[in-house]
């Protein structure tokens, strides 16, 4: 029914583990697939805390072993991911962590023109030192990175068929975040809600254009009773219209432009009004090399300085197959964070480029290599870095 979008799980799947096997799986009956799978990887990080000077430099061993579960019982399907990922650093033994995120969901197909999809997810993650609430020579001064909790819940009904005039789609979903640790060093002011309400209109402009129409709003409420959350609490409200192609296996995309507004609570804030744009568009010049390009400005919740931060963001790859057993691939990505009304104003910009190459050693295994390299800039202070990272990872999936 939808040929045009992928179930919220596979999103996760992807976003979670983008470079892993796609594993053919272990049948069960009954149509159930297990699809286990395991990455190991060492990493050589040159500035672990995210320091402008004195960098302490590290490496860190990771072990993620994953697990999923896929049913399809003809009109219900189901999807379900479990992931668990050990840190272990060379420098300093408080940097450790332990990860882990599970999703599972599922899809019902009432008949050819109604079908409604259900996912809950609950993550439980961490901001490494340097990179959470407290940046710059503050990071050095706590001993352990941010711990955090995130559950998610959504639904989605989709009204139409491939072949129809338009399709609609209703869409509404909730987030929670909350912080475990670190409260002395303002974490306590990072926990927060969302509910999100949502509609979608795509309709058909050709065999391979549609014309997407989209509005949307997400209220924000933050946990603690203090002027700083107070003042972060309102709205965002969001219009965006588009298109998204398929032309003969050649290029595919969507690209939508609008207005996002947040609104605040707090009467002596105003409210502010941006440029909206989500772009992601992939090119195959040959089948076995492709481009991509994505491309996105985003309402982020702040990590300390402002009411929110207007993150804009695009990140231009090239992958090739040079053969069947070996790819490579290079990308830059520029990233670019407004503090929205930060009383110094902050602002930082984000350049980094990678490199990767894979050795398909064995269908069940891949063998790889990558190179990154950040350079931040920032008008405050004590927050410029520069990081190198240089890894190797197996990756095994059945």
């Amino acid at each position: 029914m939808k040929a045009w979008k992928l179930s919220p799980i596979a999103i996760a799947m992807l976003s979670l583990n983008a470079n892993a096997l796609e594993p053919v799986g272990l049948g069960l009956g009954g149509g159930l697939t297990l699809l286990p799978s395991v990455d190991l990887s060492v990493e050589n990080n040159s500035n672990i805390y995210s320091q402008p000077e004195d960098e302490t430099s590290a490496t860190i061993s990771r072990l993620t072993p994953a697990l999923a579960v896929n049913g399809d019982f003809g009109a219900f399907t189901f999807d379900s991911y479990y992931q668990a990922e050990q840190g272990s650093y060379s420098e300093d033994s408080n940097d450790d962590y332990l990860d882990q995120y599970l999703t599972a969901g599922g899809q019902y197909e009432f008949n050819a023109r109604h079908e409604l999809a259900l996912t809950a997810s609950f993550n439980s993650a961490h901001d490494a030192r340097g990179s959470g609430t407290a940046e710059g020579a503050q990071a050095l001064a706590i001993e352990d990175p941010d711990q955090y909790q995130e559950t998610t819940g959504a639904v989605n009904y989709v009204y139409g068929t491939d072949t129809s005039a338009a399709n609609l789609e209703l869409f509404a979903d909730s987030y929670q975040k909350r912080y475990t640790n670190n409260d002395e060093f303002g974490t306590e002011t990072r926990d927060h809600d969302k509910v999100t309400v949502g509609a979608r209109l795509i309709g058909n402009a050709s065999n391979t254009t549609k014309v997407i129409f989209e509005a949307k709003e997400t209220g924000i409420a933050y946990s603690e009773d203090s002027v700083v959350a107070n003042a972060r609490e309102g709205k965002l409200q969001t219009m965006m219209a588009g298109l998204r192609w398929d032309i003969s296996g050649k290029t595919t995309g969507e690209v939508k432009l609008g207005r996002a507004v947040r609104y605040f609570d707090e009467e002596t804030l105003n409210s502010n009004l941006r440029v909206n744009w989500e772009a992601n568009i992939v090119w195959n010049p040959l089948t076995y090399s492709e481009v991509a390009f994505v491309s996105a400005q985003t309402n982020n919740e702040t990590n300390g300085a402002g009411t929110y931060i207007a993150s804009t963001s695009s990140t231009l790859s090239w992958n090739h197959e040079f053969t069947s057993l070996f790819s490579a691939g290079i990308s830059g990505t520029l990233t670019g964070d407004a503090y929205v009304d930060d009383v110094d104003g902050r602002e930082d910009e984000t350049v980094s480029y990678g490199l990767n190459a894979t050795y398909s050693a064995m269908p069940w295994m891949d063998i790889r290599a990558d190179y990154s390299q950040s350079n931040k800039d920032s008008n405050i202070d004590g927050l410029d870095n520069d990081t190198q990272i240089v890894s190797l990872a197996i990756q095994l999936a059945l």
